[in-house]
């Protein structure tokens, strides 16, 4: 056998070897994506009312004018066929932008998403959430030590959560 074929095959059974140790590591539990997220926001994301996931998330602070932003939800508005994925959608001129969260108020546990916001993410900001059922859903963003706050209602035929 030529050397350059030896060390092929050395190469891959090293990493194939590697992979099926990391695999086997990671279905263990003893590397969980939570462990390595410093500021996993736990007890938000399990809280089950509204007002609940908001302090544990964003703490207490004064709550200004809503009309500093600007929310869409669900396409066509107000509506979902699928509450699986509903699209958001968030637009502020608001400066200092620290944090972003959309909860949900039917659904089994409210906080949807929250983001921690550097000062070089501009908005707008898309994505998608889960609707349990016909439901009220906040944004709430953080900035400048002020929380600003806006609802709107959805409509959804098939709910998206278990």
């Amino acid at each position: 056998m030529n050397k350059q074929a030896d060390l092929q095959r050395r190469a891959l059974v090293k990493g194939a070897i590697s992979a099926s140790t990391l695999a086997m590591v990671a279905s263990s539990g003893l590397i969980l994506p939570r462990r390595l997220l410093a500021h996993w926001p736990n007890d938000a994301f399990t809280a089950e009312t509204v007002e609940d996931a908001l302090r544990a998330l964003l703490g207490e602070a004064e709550i200004a004018d809503d009309k500093q932003i600007q929310f869409k939800l669900g396409a066509p508005p107000s509506y979902a066929v699928n509450g699986a994925s509903v699209p958001v959608e968030i637009h502020s001129s608001l400066k200092q932008i620290e944090r972003i969260a959309i909860l949900v108020d039917k659904n089994p546990n409210p906080l949807a998403m929250s983001l921690e916001l550097t000062p070089d993410v501009a908005l707008p900001f898309k994505s998608m959430i889960k609707v349990a059922e016909d439901s009220e859903v906040i944004a709430v963003v953080r900035a400048e030590g002020k929380l600003y706050r806006t609802t709107r209602e959805i409509a959804v035929d098939i709910g998206g959560c278990a």
